[in-house]
């Protein structure tokens, strides 16, 4: 096995973006609230391959997702009828989940919820943010979270979040990988959504190839079967083995990789790592 996805020459600060006003309507804010488990130091340091690394936009080898499903899929864009420029997962009806280097690629003023295509509004829901939080820990593809706040709350269903005990994630169980990316390298962006099912690996084995750490879970790695950056913050899901999207559990965000479908396994983001900053925002118990 071996395979691949990553923000490349990405280098966004947090410690400086958390407080940049987007407009008199958007402010990105650091949340301050205490993380329950301890960190985990980064395993390995993020740099000498750095530049390797390339931004993700687009889902390899996959199929098209049928139409009215998989609605609590996001889209982020700067405008209400514009393109996608990453993805998300809707995880309350006021809250999307996604991938704090989004913040490098475009300003984030809307989402799309619910929509099968990457632009415009002919369906689903599109709505303003009113506050991004990124995880005060992210650096460089480590901490690879954000939960966006919507102005209203949508009418679609939220996926469900990973157990917070990692117990979601089995090695060689096969997840789903989703996002608007174009389908062959350095190609245009696929106007309806796409899928593709990855094999997951655990750390262990996923280490001896990459550096990561316990923030992050590795998936895929068949030559031309990828997904990309356009496709960053995207849903990693475990599929309801019924077909009910309603018991779909989110537990992965698309992270990174070195190219697109050449083999090396992708990085995504460990939605069970991050669950103790997750909750208390969704809930309203947390505040920036």
């Amino acid at each position: 096995h071996t395979k691949s996805r990553l923000v490349a020459a990405f280098r966004f600060s947090p410690s400086t973006a958390h407080h940049i006003p987007l407009n008199e309507n958007i402010v990105i804010m650091k949340v301050a609230c205490a993380i329950a488990a301890a960190s985990v130091p980064l395993l390995f340091v993020f740099g000498a391959e750095a530049n390797n690394h390339v931004e993700r936009k687009l889902i390899l080898g996959g199929e098209t997702v049928p139409a009215g499903t998989k609605t609590y899929t996001v889209g982020l864009r700067m405008f209400e009828d514009s393109n996608d420029f990453c993805g998300g997962a809707l995880i309350s009806p006021t809250h999307v989940l996604s991938a704090s280097q989004c913040n490098g690629f475009g300003d984030i003023r809307w989402v799309s919820v619910g929509s099968h295509y990457y632009n415009g509004t002919d369906d689903g829901e599109q709505i303003k943010v009113v506050a991004i939080m990124n995880h005060p820990d992210f650096a460089e593809g480590s901490s690879d979270y954000m939960v966006l706040e919507l102005e209203n709350a949508t009418s679609f269903q939220p996926v469900k979040l990973a157990a917070a005990d990692d117990s979601d994630i089995k090695q060689g169980e096969w997840a789903t990988t989703m996002g608007w990316g174009s389908m062959v390298e350095n190609g245009t962006q696929a106007e309806e959504l796409q899928r593709l099912n990855v094999e997951l690996w655990s750390n262990d084995n996923c280490s001896r190839t990459l550096n990561i750490n316990d923030t992050m879970v590795c998936a895929g790695g068949i030559k031309d079967e990828d997904a990309c950056s356009g496709d960053t913050g995207g849903p990693l899901i475990i599929e309801s083995p019924c077909g009910d999207d309603s018991k779909d559990v989110l537990i992965g965000l698309t992270s990174w990789g070195y190219g697109c479908g050449r083999g090396h396994p992708g990085v995504y983001s460990r939605v069970s790592y991050a669950r103790s900053w997750i909750d208390p925002i969704i809930s309203g118990t947390c505040f920036a």
